[in-house]
């Protein structure tokens, strides 16, 4: 006896279930979440990139790969990164970027840029905004 079509298309897609969940699932395995520290409230290690913006909290960390902003209160690295930033009595023109280590002055509150000290930086990258020069590179600073 000849199977029926119904059988066809069932064994058929059988055979495909295996090809249809690799793709679907392949991309939620690829895009993984980039650490942000929201929920600690002790220090954590981020790699970010360091800049000054206008408005309050000028020192800003973008944590690369997110949407996630941190606000750069006093901290045992700031004298450091304020001579680095300022360097040419500009400190609109320079960005750093490493592995910052911070610790959070107060409880995340989602929706709002958290504060934080700069305790050490890493893997340092010094870039000039104006024409992208990279300036140094430096183990810590």
């Amino acid at each position: 006896m000849k199977p029926g079509i119904y059988s066809q298309f069932v064994r058929l897609h059988m055979r495909m279930l295996p090809a249809i969940a690799l793709l679907v699932l392949l991309p939620i395995g690829l895009h993984s979440e980039v650490f942000t520290g929201e929920a600690l409230n002790t220090p954590f290690t981020i790699h970010g990139r360091l800049h000054y913006y206008n408005g309050g909290g000028e020192m800003r960390i973008w944590i690369v790969g997110s949407k996630r902003m941190l606000s750069v209160k006093d901290g045992p690295a700031n004298q450091k990164l304020n001579w680095i930033l300022g360097e040419d009595r500009d400190v609109f023109s320079r960005t750093i970027y490493g592995d910052f280590a911070v610790d959070p002055t107060e409880p995340d509150k989602k929706g709002h840029m958290r504060h934080v000290r700069i305790l050490t930086v890493k893997n340092v990258l010094i870039e000039r905004d104006a024409d992208g020069k990279i300036l140094a590179k430096k183990k810590e600073l």
